[in-house]
């Protein structure tokens, strides 16, 4: 499974009604709330092996789908 859809899995595991395709801002959308970003720094650490520390839990990382699979690509070189 490449990063793009573990992170989709990852993301509708937490929120159900998440739709990838509707290109939906995950912070300012309401996709993920702020418990639900602490699950999902958790999981992302877990299934990829990386260490997100909270210098890298900003908006400009989280907002979109594919900002988060590039701050997951970037960490885990």
């Amino acid at each position: 499974m490449d990063t793009k859809a573990k992170v989709i899995e990852i993301l509708k595991g937490i929120n159900d009604e998440y739709d990838p395709e509707a290109d939906t801002d995950i912070i300012d959308g309401g996709v993920l709330d702020s418990f639900d970003i602490v699950s999902f720094v958790i999981e992302l650490n877990d299934a990829f092996g990386i260490n997100i520390g909270v210098d890298k839990i900003v908006p400009e990382n989280f907002g979109t789908l594919d900002a988060i699979v590039a701050m997951v690509e970037g960490l885990k070189e």
